[in-house]
C-alpha cells in the first residue's frame, strides 16, 4: 500500500473518530463488520434493541397477555409510533398514523383527494415516480366514479424531476398531483415547498411518497403545507420486512376526506358494532 494511501485511510478514520452519529454504528446488528452495507434504500439494518423488542413482544405482550394485549397498548400503538414518524418528516404528531402498505395508503388517499375534487378529471405525476405509485393511480383513476386520465410528464434527461413540465401540466382540471419526494432512480429531490404551491395554487391536492425521504432526507411537510403524504418504515427507517407503512393527513383536511376504505378501524364507535 503506497504511503498516500495510509495517510488517506487515517485521515478517513480520524474523521470517523470527530463523527457525532458514530456511536449510532454500535445499535445495529452487525455481524460482518468488512461488510459495508449502502442498500437501505431497500432494507434498513436490524437494530438490536428490535430483536430484543420481538422477542418480548411474542413471548410476553402475545405469549403471557393474549387477549389482554389490546387494552395494554396495542389498540393505540399506530398513532404512538406514528407520532414519532411525525418527527421526522415534519409533521405534527396527530397528523400521521402507521397503517396498512405504502401501496394501500397511496390509494386511500388518492382516491379521497379524488373525491374531494369532484369536478376536475386529471391526475399529474411525472416519469421518475415509483412504478408501482403509477399502478395505485391507474387504479384510483378508474374507482374515482367519473373519467379521469394520468399526465406523465417525462423527465429531460432521466435524472431530473420535470419542474417546468410539471408547472405547464398542472391546470384548472386537475384535482391530484402526486410525486416521489426523492426519485428512486436518481436520487433527486424535489422542492417540496415550491412544488406544493404550484399544485395547490391551481387547486389540486398534493400527495407526496416520502419512502425514499423519510429518514434520509430532510422532510417539512408543515412547512409546505402539503396536503397528503405516505411511506414506507422498512428502508431508512430500519422496520424490517413486512413493516406497515404510514400516512399523513393535514389536520384541517381530517373532517373534510372520506376514507374509501372504511373498514372496523374507521368507525368512531368500533365497539358498537352496528351494521352501518
Amino acid at each position: 500500500m503506497a504511503m498516500t494511501d495510509i495517510m488517506q485511510a487515517s485521515y478517513a478514520q480520524m474523521l470517523d473518530q470527530q463523527d457525532e452519529l458514530a456511536e449510532f454504528r454500535s445499535r445495529f446488528i452487525i455481524d460482518d463488520p468488512s461488510l459495508i452495507y449502502l442498500d437501505g434504500n431497500s432494507l434498513g439494518r436490524l437494530p438490536i434493541k428490535t430483536a430484543e423488542q420481538l422477542q418480548q413482544t411474542v413471548q410476553i405482550l402475545w405469549g403471557s397477555r393474549l387477549i389482554r394485549g389490546w387494552n395494554e397498548g396495542w389498540m393505540t400503538l399506530q398513532e404512538y409510533i406514528g407520532g414519532k414518524v411525525a418527527q421526522l418528516i415534519g409533521a405534527q404528531a396527530n397528523e400521521v398514523a402507521i397503517a396498512d402498505s405504502t401501496s394501500v395508503n397511496l390509494y386511500k388517499l388518492a382516491l379521497a383527494a379524488l373525491y374531494a375534487r369532484p369536478d376536475r378529471h386529471k391526475i399529474v405525476t411525472d416519469d421518475l415516480n415509483f412504478p408501482s405509485d403509477l399502478y395505485v393511480l391507474q387504479g384510483a383513476a378508474k374507482q374515482a366514479g367519473r373519467p379521469c386520465r394520468i399526465q406523465v410528464v417525462p423527465s429531460h434527461d432521466g435524472i431530473h424531476g420535470p419542474v417546468e413540465g410539471l408547472a405547464a401540466a398542472i391546470d384548472d382540471d386537475t384535482a391530484l398531483v402526486s410525486l416521489s419526494h426523492t426519485a428512486f432512480k436518481s436520487s433527486y429531490t424535489y422542492d417540496m415547498v415550491a412544488i406544493t404551491a404550484l399544485a395547490q395554487r391551481a387547486g389540486a391536492m398534493m400527495l407526496w411518497d416520502l419512502s425514499h425521504s423519510a429518514g434520509a432526507v430532510p422532510c417539512a411537510l408543515n412547512q409546505a403545507n402539503a396536503d397528503l403524504a405516505v411511506g414506507c418504515t422498512y428502508k431508512y427507517l430500519n422496520g424490517g420486512p413486512g413493516a406497515p407503512a404510514f400516512l399523513y393527513v393535514r389536520q384541517d383536511l381530517q373532517d373534510e376526506l372520506d376514507n374509501p376504505i372504511s373498514g372496523w378501524m374507521g368507525q368512531k364507535e368500533m365497539f358498537n358494532f352496528e351494521l352501518e
